[in-house]
């Protein structure tokens, strides 16, 4: 598609000049990006779902981002930030391509390669910057080669047998990430090649087609239709039963979807053509009148309760024509460097400790968190505890927050292996006429119970607020979703599961920690309520201190032996974003595992490395992804960060 478009810039810009056709390409571009990225921001704040910057949605030099629906609504804007950088850049592209012909692409291929091999477009501004000469580079090769030439059939044969053997090569020495083409920008070149080439091969066939009715109405529509069927996509995709196969619902959706397409370009397809129209009451009310109607369907309660902007969906589809979002960690270049160098191997443990100090202080300003104290345990043994000098001493124990969930957990596993507990059978009404009873505990411990959630005008828990005010809120609640059939983090969740864990036992939480954890373990723990926006018990509340915390993270996420048999994975997919919440991984492949606790977090990697984190600020939300590198350069220096804890 970028080398069509670079094809189609050079025409218009001998036609028409530089200044003119720019106009009218981003007349074309803003006025309907702006429409769609409205309505998405509007749902986000509305549902208080975090965002990209505001400039991204309005100037997408950056991938605007919304946590809504998973992301599913703004996935595919990573191609109208390569479009705007193609037409920012396309001038220059011009007269580069005029003066140095077919040179111009062919120094852009080597240019993606070089940043591929030397590793500087994995992640963050490299591989933006990667994927503008990715691009560029079509959209040169348009310009050189298909704007005025007519390439031979022999040359267009080569390009393509050439490609492939070279896609071959290149995936043999280097496995592809997720398995998804867009993940690796040789690749993606690679593959774009072969394909334009094949298509190339055959120009009746595409002739035929730009001359269709479908082509024309595509082609009248083009950016309002990529925006929107998205989102179109998505809600078919949650309204449609779930219960046939796959492949038969998704085939059936892409149908829909495209029967969609005529409602789609009345709505919002006109913008595109003519922006002026929106200041006129006869082209406004029809379309107000339509999508009022389309917003009380939905409202409609089989429909209402099917459809969940926030929660992320078991088997949902990737958004149409964007890739997953892969999480890279992103390492500080110097420690990079560093940890490859030759000398590294010679540094002793006192060396490593000041540079951990260095990292531990570079984070708690970059990341603004008021105080941050850090214990890392090396695969030799070897204990490093760090502190900033606002945090608090290490004799303040820590509130873990979430981390408590991975003792809930425990609990529950150990009542299974006494034969106390089936996973799979329902947890009844809990002796308290608990409404949702039908729940089993292994849908509780795997998010995918549909739990509602716990909610007062505040968002936060009042004082006093005991555990049977929480369970006979949620008694009251709906289910937000049928068990089993979805995926959504769920606080209350384990509070039903602490309470299970009371009711068979007949002692309290407090009391099950103590006994089964505490004394077994030499841990100073304890147990309370809280008011911070959970309840505390078996969710949120436990308090402990930091090397306590390291050698429990080592019991149960490396060494799993926190119950009488070893964890199975299957069941520990559990308590966090991902896996137990922690993921510098590839396709699948976890290097650590852990959990975050909104200001205290816990990891262990596969080469027994253990990493522990509390802060006066906050790691989650905005932080969670500089904490999975902040506690990676802490792994890396500590030596461990090279073995994957664990392999699908």
């Amino acid at each position: 598609m970028f080398a069509i478009t670079g094809a189609l810039l050079a025409t218009s810009f001998r036609k028409h000049g530089l200044t003119l056709t720019l106009r009218r390409r981003f007349s074309r571009l803003f006025p309907p990006l702006w429409l769609y990225c409205a309505v998405v921001l509007a749902l986000s704040t509305r549902l208080n779902l975090s965002t990209s910057s505001l400039w991204t949605f309005f100037l997408p030099l950056d991938q605007p981002t919304s946590a809504i629906a998973s992301e599913w609504f703004t996935s595919a804007l990573w191609y109208v930030r390569a479009y705007l950088w193609i037409l920012l850049l396309s001038p220059i592209l011009f007269i580069l391509v005029r003066k140095f012909g077919t040179i111009i692409p062919i120094v852009g291929c080597l240019v993606v390669l070089c940043m591929a091999l030397l590793a500087v477009d994995e992640s963050g501004l490299g591989w933006v910057i990667g994927d503008v000469f990715l691009y560029s580079t079509c959209a040169t090769a348009g310009m050189a080669w298909l704007h005025q030439h007519e390439i031979r059939r022999t040359s267009l044969v080569t390009i393509g047998a050439c490609s492939i053997a070279a896609v071959f090569i290149w995936v043999a020495n280097r496995p592809l990430t997720s398995n998804v083409v867009n993940n690796d920008h040789v690749l993606h070149l690679l593959l774009g090649a072969f394909w334009l080439s094949l298509l190339l091969t055959i120009p009746s066939l595409l002739s035929k087609f730009s001359s269709t009715r479908l082509a024309q109405f595509l082609n009248q529509y083009p950016l309002s239709i990529y925006l929107w069927h998205s989102m179109v996509a998505w809600f078919f995709w949650q309204i449609t039963a779930d219960w046939y196969p796959s492949s038969i619902r998704a085939i059936s959706i892409t149908f829909a979807t495209l029967a969609s397409l005529p409602a789609i370009t009345f709505l919002v397809g006109q913008l595109e053509k003519n922006t002026r129209l929106i200041t006129q009451p006869s082209f406004i009310a029809p379309r107000f009148a339509v999508s009022g109607v389309i917003l009380l369907a939905l409202t409609l309660l089989p429909i209402d309760l099917k459809i969940s902007l926030v929660r992320d969906s078991i088997n949902q589809p990737l958004p149409p024509s964007a890739a997953p979002k892969i999480t890279k960690v992103v390492v500080d270049e110097e420690i990079s460097r560093l940890v490859d160098s030759s000398s590294f191997t010679s540094y002793g443990w006192d060396e490593k400790t000041t540079k951990l100090q260095d990292i531990l202080e570079r984070y708690d300003k970059k990341m603004n968190l008021k105080g941050t104290r850090a214990v890392v345990i090396s695969p030799a043994g070897d204990v490093w505890r760090g502190k900033t000098a606002n945090a608090r001493p290490f004799e303040e124990p820590s509130l873990i927050g979430s981390l408590t969930k991975t003792f809930t957990t425990t609990l529950i596993m150990r009542l299974v292996e006494q034969g106390k507990l089936e996973l799979d059978a329902p947890i009844g009404d809990l002796g308290i006429k608990f409404s949702h009873s039908q729940v089993t505990p292994r849908q509780l411990l795997s998010q995918s119970s549909g739990m509602p959630k716990f909610s007062t005008q505040s968002g936060s828990v009042p004082q006093g607020t005991t555990v049977k005010d929480v369970l006979g809120y949620i008694s009251a609640q709906s289910l937000r979703f049928k068990p089993g059939t979805d995926i959504d983090y769920s606080t209350t969740g384990f509070v039903v599961l602490g309470a299970l864990l009371e009711k068979i036992t007949g002692q309290t939480f407090e009391e099950l920690i103590r006994q089964e954890i505490a004394l077994p373990l030499g841990y100073k723990m304890s147990t309370f309520i809280g008011n911070y926006g959970s309840v505390g018990f078996a969710t949120g509340g436990i308090s402990m201190r930091m090397d306590d915390l390291a050698d429990w993270s080592r019991r149960y996420f490396f060494r799993q032996n926190t119950t009488e048999e070893e964890w199975q994975w299957s069941i520990r997919r559990t308590t966090g974003l991902g896996v137990h919440g922690y993921c510098p991984c590839e396709s699948g492949n976890f290097m650590a595992l852990g959990h975050i606790g909104g200001r205290t977090f816990a990891s262990v990697d596969g080469d027994g490395t253990v990493v522990v984190i509390d802060t006066r600020g906050v790691l989650v939300l905005d932080n969670y992804k500089t904490t999975q590198s902040f506690a990676h350069e802490l792994r890396l220096v500590a030596g461990g960060g090279t073995t994957f804890l664990y392999r699908k």
